[in-house]
């Protein structure tokens, strides 16, 4: 097989797992904010939007960044793997192949990380009764 058989090979791989990915993610339906439960202003009896709703609405957007990030990762392994299956032996492929693993692995822990650290600084500030004015 040639470098450009396998390159359209390749190329066609991605593409239809594209598609599939984003056929599970979405699904049938339509995505819109509200799926994400990303509006959060306007809940309490008056309809005004506070510091509450703006950090609650900042967790629930990276809350659902993470998933999207979640999903690319995914692809980004699938693919990976795909090229160190069809290297047959040639050691740019493989290394090729293993530096996207390591690539990718290393930006997603990346990702959790700053999730974790942002998880837990908004969980303290969203605790009830909280207050800016009193901490300081």
């Amino acid at each position: 097989m040639t470098n450009k058989q396998q390159s359209t090979i390749r190329i066609r791989f991605f593409i239809l797992l594209f598609i599939l990915g984003s056929w599970l993610l979405v699904g049938t339906q339509s995505v819109y904010a509200q799926d994400f439960n990303l509006i959060v202003c306007g809940t309490d009896a008056l309809g005004e939007c506070t510091l509450s709703d703006l950090v609650t609405l900042l967790q629930r957007l990276i809350n659902a960044l993470i998933i999207i990030s979640t999903f690319l990762a995914t692809i980004a392994f699938a693919y990976a793997g795909f090229l160190l299956l069809t290297s047959g032996g040639n050691e740019g492929s493989k290394t090729k192949a293993k530096d996207i693993f390591i690539k990718v692995l290393m930006g997603y822990l990346w990702i959790l990380g700053a999730w974790l650290i942002v998880y837990t600084i908004s969980s303290v500030l969203l605790r009830p009764g909280f207050s800016l004015i009193s901490a300081l």
